[in-house]
């Protein structure tokens, strides 16, 4: 039991308090969701002496509320709104309050995952960065459109244009230069040693003003975002400066992957991932980088006693699977549900289907021949996310192991197929490396 205790039904307009009453029926009352509001929640939690609330997660109606509480001494309970049943009848936010006071008296609910406030900072840096990824791509594409209005195809020949020779190619476009022989020599030396010939057709274009204007208008909003981008990354290299501050320095020659798109303009990225993480060098991982480190780390820190084992973890990051083993679905409803930190694992995972030095890359293949390659890469990434929770938690060494004894399995795997493969068309296996040369 808990004593001494409220529910908080969150609106947009509105908080709804419960608390106790001699009666036991409970005692409602509202408050405006204004500043002024919620500190006059807090005096009304105070007069009454009550030491924990629960409330549900609404939206980002919740965050402020819980700040102020949080910083008065007020243990918050922030809940899934899935896990309160409402109770019987038309439902309304008196109820609701009620019900979450009867529930969280009783102990009956369970916190949802907050991260401490620096990891949260961040989540919001980080969140913002991505926003703006997402619209410089947009604007991408929409130079792409402007250069194909004018039937300038570099993107046929470039692979990406946002790379230097494409970007130099716009930039003189848009200072008047129209000449193609004198817009190729803006392309890196191997285009030119490559394909030259095919670049200058494509860069042979029917200039009209209106697609000039549209080109520019895109340039404009392509660099406004890389700009933004860069202010973020100041943002993120301070909070990483602070968080690691007081962890020791790491001295290593491992060699780590290279990040192709979006970089931070941070020092020592990959250094720094590593002291976010105690010193455990998580990009040994396949398809992970110090960038989706940093971006899981994120989203969930680098403390993960709030998961007892990895299946919480997984199932947290959504990643879970719905059914049984024996392909029976569960009973309960199936909940659509996607987490950002889940989606980062995802895109990791995405392009390990092509690998061909990859173990997970192998499985995953299987998985997509049977049942499609959205089921397998959400498969994969769970597979990381479980990899990643053992690093974290029980160290490299146990992950190591596990994925040297999944290759030896998958190695002794595919001979016991060839052999059965060779033994129906009445062949035998040779192994090169014993084998005697005649």
């Amino acid at each position: 039991m808990n004593e001494n205790v409220a529910g908080i039904d969150i609106g947009s307009k509105h908080f709804f308090v419960g608390v106790g009453s001699e009666d036991g029926k409970g005692e409602v009352k509202n408050f405006e969701t204004y500043t002024e509001g919620c500190n006059e929640l807090l005096s009304h939690l105070q007069q009454k002496d009550i030491k924990k609330v629960a409330m549900e997660a609404t939206g980002s109606y919740w965050k402020v509320l819980y700040s102020i509480l949080t910083n008065a001494g007020i243990e918050v309970t922030v809940v899934n709104g899935r896990h309160v049943k409402h109770v019987p009848g038309r439902k309304t936010d008196v109820k609701d309050c009620i019900w979450i006071k009867e529930l969280h008296n009783h102990g009956l609910l369970r916190g949802s995952f907050i991260p401490d406030s620096n990891v949260e900072t961040l989540r919001y840096y980080m969140r913002i960065r991505e926003k703006y990824i997402e619209n410089k791509s947009d604007a991408c594409r929409r130079m792409d459109k402007a250069l194909i209005a004018m039937n300038i195809r570099i993107s046929n020949v470039i692979s990406d244009i946002q790379g230097k020779s494409g970007m130099a190619i716009i930039k003189a476009i848009l200072d008047g230069q129209h000449d193609a022989e004198e817009l190729v020599k803006l392309c890196d030396i191997r285009i030119i040693s490559q394909k030259k010939e095919e670049v200058l057709k494509s860069l042979n274009g029917f200039y009209k003003p209106e697609h000039l204007f549209a080109l520019q208008c895109a340039y404009d909003e392509y660099m406004f975002y890389i700009n933004k981008m860069q202010q973020c990354d100041k943002k993120v290299e301070e909070i990483i400066i602070s968080m690691t501050a007081d962890k020791p320095e790491i001295k290593t020659k491992e060699q780590f992957k290279r990040i192709y798109h979006n970089k931070p303009a941070i020092k020592d990225i990959d250094i720094k991932v590593m002291q976010l993480y105690n010193g455990k060098n998580l990009t040994v991982l396949p398809g992970i980088t110090s960038y989706t480190l940093l971006r899981f780390f994120a989203e969930t820190g680098s403390d993960y006693t709030a998961w007892p084992t990895n299946k919480h973890f997984t199932a947290w990051l959504a990643l879970a699977s719905s059914k049984y083993q024996s392909g029976k679905t569960r009973k309960y409803k199936k909940i659509k549900c996607n987490t950002m930190a889940g989606q980062i694992l995802k895109e990791a995972a995405q392009s390990l289907l092509k690998s061909k030095n990859s173990a997970l890359g192998l499985w995953g293949r299987q998985v997509a021949a049977r049942r499609g390659p959205s089921v397998a890469i959400k498969a994969m990434a769970r597979k990381l996310a479980v990899w990643i929770y053992n690093i974290v938690m029980k160290g490299m060494q146990f992950v190591e192991n596990g994925i040297k004894q999944y290759e030896e399995k998958q190695k002794h795997r595919n001979i016991k197929w060839l052999k059965k493969q060779a033994a129906k068309y009445n062949l035998a296996l040779v192994d090169l490396d014993t084998a005697q040369v005649a």
